[in-house]
């Protein structure tokens, strides 16, 4: 009589203990350099919170959510080029084939340095009331609208300069360049704060449920079903009355954690659907744990599909960051922006431009930040899209 031990291993591959073959320490262990910097960053958070001088540097709360968002951002362009170059050269090449995505790519690239690095270029612009509404160096305004004219006069009209590149704000008379790197400060704020926060507890939450099943992932699966319907703005209005300063922050917070369910849920799918590949189902039966097995095989594959959801969906919430500054509410001493008034951000040049020296006389102050704001939200979608050709084609 034949041995069913003996006949149902000559069914499987043969184990193998992969931690010992491993000599190389590919194994999915979490680099010391993303421990040592998550520490760093989390201790100094700490330290400028609780302690009463702080640190030496003037960090806000929103400081803090632009930092965590860079640190997120560079870590995984960092892992990516270290552990997997082959790989992204490979989408490199995939994606290049896209001019336009290209070219949307070097705007998003400029649209990062000039929100990061740019309010240290360019100083504050400081209230100047006597040359308001000056023309860019390329226009012309009617003289009887602006109180000072910086620039010649011809004809009645008043001509730009150089001093003035892109011209001044109606009544404060802010110079436009520093108003313009302030907001793109601010939407590049909302989008690497945004991402902190729906990044990692959509995939989180979906690789629990994953994993787990049974009635936790059920229960995980309904949560960011709920958060799906539910519309964040309404929470942001309950809490408005009780944010004074900060109001940004709040309004990257609220959405950022009613916006991680379909993440949560594409990433369970994914996770699902790819542990039943045949590579997958090979690296199980050759005795790849489920540790490493989602590691080493499962995550990287869906990466992707992650990348490819968060460039869709972060458009969307510099385009709610810049709508709310056109709502006003009602509050004790009249009404007030929906917005945060303590921040700079396109929407509101728009609202301020709209209500004060009007399109026709001045159409380049609520222009150039809608032009600003229409290239942002056109360049992440272009490049979104391409992101979906390029890391998951089909066909």
């Amino acid at each position: 009589m034949q041995d069913d031990s003996h006949s149902t291993s000559s069914m499987r591959f043969d184990a193998v203990d992969w931690e010992s073959f491993d000599a190389e320490g590919t194994a999915p262990t979490v680099p010391r350099w993303l421990v040592g910097g998550t520490l760093a960053f989390v201790g100094g958070f700490g330290y400028d919170s609780l302690s009463a001088t702080g640190l030496p540097v003037d960090l806000t709360g929103l400081d803090w959510l632009l930092v965590a968002g860079l640190f997120g951002f560079g870590s995984f362009v960092l892992a990516i080029s270290l552990y997997r170059p082959r790989q992204l050269r490979h989408y490199w090449e995939q994606f290049r084939t896209d001019r336009l995505a290209v070219a949307c790519l070097g705007v998003l690239t400029v649209f990062f340095l000039v929100g990061l690095f740019g309010p240290f270029v360019v100083a504050e612009p400081k209230l100047h009331t006597l040359v308001s509404s000056q023309p860019p160096v390329w226009g012309s305004i009617d003289a009887e609208f602006v109180p000072t004219c910086a620039g010649p006069v011809v004809d009645g009209r008043c001509q730009g300069t150089w001093r003035f590149p892109l011209g001044t704000m109606a009544i404060s008379g802010r110079d436009m360049v520093g108003m313009l790197v302030l907001g793109t400060r601010t939407s590049l704020s909302v989008v690497l704060g945004a991402a902190t926060i729906i990044v990692p507890t959509g995939v989180g939450v979906g690789v629990v449920a994953a994993t787990v099943g049974g009635r936790t992932r059920d229960a995980l699966l309904w949560l960011a079903e709920q958060l799906q319907t539910f519309p964040g703005i309404l929470a942001y209005l309950l809490l408005f009355y009780w944010v004074v300063e900060g109001r940004l922050s709040l309004l990257i917070a609220v959405f950022g954690l009613a916006g991680w369910g379909g993440l949560a849920r594409l990433v369970h799918d994914e996770v699902r659907l790819r542990r039943n590949e045949q590579y997958a189902r090979a690296a199980e039966l050759g005795g790849v744990g489920s540790r490493r097995l989602l590691g080493r095989h499962l995550l990287p594959n869906v990466a992707p599909a992650i990348v490819s959801n968060v460039a869709l969906q972060v458009p969307l919430f510099v385009l709610i960051e810049a709508s709310v500054s056109f709502i006003r509410l009602p509050v004790m001493t009249g009404s007030a922006t929906l917005g945060d008034p303590t921040q700079i951000s396109w929407g509101q040049l728009i609202y301020r431009s709209l209500f004060t020296a009007g399109l026709p006389a001045a159409w380049w102050l609520a222009g150039l930040p809608l032009l600003f704001l229409f290239l942002t939200v056109f360049c992440f979608n272009v490049v979104g899209d391409a992101f979906v050709d390029a890391l998951e084609p089909r066909g």
